[in-house]
């Protein structure tokens, strides 16, 4: 699940082999896709509070849900040694409504379904456009303390490409376990509330895929009644290679994302941020945008 305000995140797959060439004009799927998140965004009631994301539980009763599109390009990527150089190009629209609901104080229980669009571009042009993973999963809270929250989760990924026999899908194709620690703490930044959100998760990829480890960091401070800046940095390492053609070597990507969030009234938020990928080996270098927005009930 990708999220913008208090846990963003915009994960992108790694460039299998043979997927890179010259740029190629976005398709007709990714584009009608983005169309629709912005309109949804729109006028998306969300959440303020982002420190209640992340490693925040949602109360009893309560909780939110989120709409997030991001639209992402690459036509270069990142060599064995980390060398930047001109690929085969492709542009990458994601779509996630997630719902988290707060069973108890401590147990917050967690679906997202996500739609994929997926254009490649020369030599090979190929598409894909349908759906992508589906997460489910819960977070339980270990400690809560001082401003300062601990949290585990554990989220299952079900991929929904199926059978597509596109190259556009390869990633996509199988099941994923994300084990999850989270720790988050709140406190003055310059006389101004903030919070940090610190993610590490052990990802286990079936298939052809190698496991990878994630480290995502999420600091936001509130500069204004109604305004947050979000830095966000998210880190991939692959453990190793995978198997088959496109995962014959390991990887390793990071992302810094940088945005801000906007609350129109005290349960709903609209966030607009910019990522980029700035170093990576074996990787896409990947440049975007991410709309995100929040609803709490």
């Amino acid at each position: 699940m990708e999220t913008a305000v208090g846990r963003g995140r915009s994960e992108g797959q790694p460039c299998a082999a043979g997927h890179c060439g010259r740029r190629a004009p976005w398709g007709v799927a990714a584009s009608r896709a983005l169309i629709v998140a912005a309109a949804h965004l729109a006028i998306l009631p969300v959440a303020p509070r982002a420190a209640e994301a992340g490693a925040w539980t949602q109360e009893e009763g309560r909780g939110q849900v989120i709409l997030q599109g991001s639209a992402v390009h690459s036509g270069s990527e990142f060599g064995p040694s980390s060398d930047l150089y001109d690929s085969r190009p492709y542009d990458k629209v994601e779509v996630t409504l997630a719902f988290e609901y707060g069973v108890s104080d401590w147990l917050t229980l967690i679906a997202a379904p996500q739609f994929l669009a997926v254009d490649l571009g020369d030599p090979f042009p190929s598409s894909y456009a349908g759906p992508g993973y589906t997460d489910l999963g819960a977070r339980v809270r270990l400690y809560n303390e001082n401003d300062t929250v601990v949290s585990a989760q554990v989220v299952g990924r079900l991929p929904g490409t199926g059978n597509s026999r596109s190259a556009a899908a390869v990633g996509y194709e199988d099941a994923e376990l994300d084990l999850r620690l989270l720790a988050g703490w709140s406190f003055p930044f310059f006389g101004k509330a903030a919070f940090l959100d610190v993610e590490a998760a052990q990802r286990l990829r079936f298939g052809d895929p190698p496991d990878e480890f994630h480290l995502d960091l999420t600091l936001g401070v509130r500069v204004a009644e109604r305004w947050q800046l979000l830095f966000q940095s998210f880190n991939v390492v692959s453990e190793g290679a995978g198997e088959g053609p496109y995962f014959g070597t390991s990887y390793e990507y990071y992302k810094l994302q940088l945005g801000a969030a906007y609350d129109l009234s005290a349960a709903m938020a609209l966030g607009l941020a910019f990522v980029s990928t700035v170093f990576a080996r074996n990787a896409p270098q990947e440049n975007g945008v991410v709309l995100t927005g929040f609803y709490r009930f």
